[in-house]
């Protein structure tokens, strides 16, 4: 790669938001390795316009870095790359009479441009990408939890149609602002392109991620967004997380875009996780009575069944059940007054507009004489 290319690729990754930071500095790994030492003499004529050879550069640099992490620790919090480096250069390598740490204009114009949208404020789709592949491989290697989800404005088009484009962008920037709240600090909320968003949940398990789905859809439905007349929407949701849902970021962002899916596809205005169809059997309605309880907890509780069939069932519950959740559960059916135990799986769960929750299962372990019991009575017309 030739020097000026190396220059201009590092000023495209200048970044000094505090969670783009060490994303800024796995990049400079990236380069290094790819171009050797020679990139770290263009890193620091971008950052203090000091001409310095690969070597010393290289040195300098990594005096930084370990300069950068001592003062994060005597000071407790973390501290910017640029003021790390300011501080290297007037107290331990004094080479600057006149620190010059890159020009402020240059910065800012460039700190918005790079990661964040430029209407909403949010991270743009570019980081996101690169801040999902980073959140697996840190899942992966520490054993971590994970979620994406996916949120669509309802019928933003018929929106834009109706009150105008420039009303369309107040919505967007509204919405953005109910992401952030509604997300803690260590989550990424980026827009992905139109009215669709998308946020990264480190160390979270799918099952609190569509709880926050559902609290940024309540949310957005309260919200009349004109003064002068009452006009209110609402946001669709999708959920997928990593080790159930998916083992790849682009497993992850297709199985939660699939989620959303079948939220807008079901009414809209509703938060779902991802589940993999398996239904092999046909389902019937009921309104039974059944136990059950989660492997590894004491209590045993009661919930309303919705539908059964020969592969599992549907059942209504006041709190979420974690997806691949195992439970032992007992239900008395109405034909020839049977107990039917058997043990099942979590495969899906959805919040419903009175804040309870679906909780689909299919059946693990059942006796081979009550699945076709029920097989022959969900078969009768």
């Amino acid at each position: 790669m030739k020097k000026n290319s190396v220059f201009n690729e590092i000023i495209n990754l200048l970044d000094e938001n505090e969670k783009a930071q060490e994303w800024l500095l796995e990049k400079i790994k990236a380069i290094m390795k790819r171009d050797g030492n020679a990139v770290f003499s263009e890193l620091l004529k971008v950052f203090t316009h000091l001409e310095m050879e690969p070597k010393e550069a290289e040195k300098v640099w990594k005096d930084i870095i370990k300069h950068r992490t001592d003062m994060s620790k005597s000071m407790g919090r973390k501290v910017g790359l640029r003021v790390a480096m300011l501080d290297y250069f007037i107290s331990v390598n004094k080479q600057m009479k006149n620190p010059k740490i890159i020009e402020i204009e240059i910065f800012e114009k460039l700190e918005k441009s790079i990661i964040t949208d430029e209407l909403t404020g949010l991270y743009n789709k570019r980081f996101f990408i690169e801040a999902l592949y980073r959140e697996v491989q840190r899942a992966k290697r520490y054993g971590l939890d994970l979620s994406v989800m996916f949120v669509d404005i309802d019928d933003f088009k018929k929106c834009n149609e109706l009150k105008g484009h420039t009303f369309g962008d107040k919505v967007l920037k509204k919405v953005a602002e109910l992401i952030k709240q509604a997300l803690r600090e260590v989550d990424y909320p980026c827009r992905f392109g139109g009215d669709e968003f998308v946020a990264i949940l480190p160390e979270t398990r799918g099952s609190k991620a569509l709880i926050a789905a559902d609290r940024l859809r309540m949310s957005v439905s309260k919200v009349n967004f004109l003064r002068k007349e009452k006009y209110y929407l609402t946001v669709s949701a999708g959920v997928a997380s990593f080790g159930i849902d998916g083992n790849t970021p682009e497993e992850l962002v297709e199985n939660a875009d699939t989620a959303l899916f079948r939220a807008k596809n079901d009414g809209k205005n509703r938060a779902y996780i991802f589940y993999k169809e398996k239904r092999k059997f046909v389902r019937m309605a009921t309104d039974w009575d059944i136990s059950y309880r989660v492997i590894d907890e004491a209590a045993v509780k009661t919930a309303k069944m919705k539908n059964v069939g020969g592969g599992g069932l549907l059942f209504e519950d006041e709190k979420p059940i974690m997806i691949s959740s195992i439970l032992d559960l007992t239900f008395i059916s109405p034909f020839k007054r049977k107990k039917i135990s058997a043990q099942a799986k979590v495969v899906r769960l959805e919040v419903k507009e009175d804040g309870k929750f679906d909780v689909g299962i299919f059946f693990t372990r059942i006796k081979p004489e009550d699945q076709k019991l029920i097989i022959k009575y969900t078969k009768q017309p």
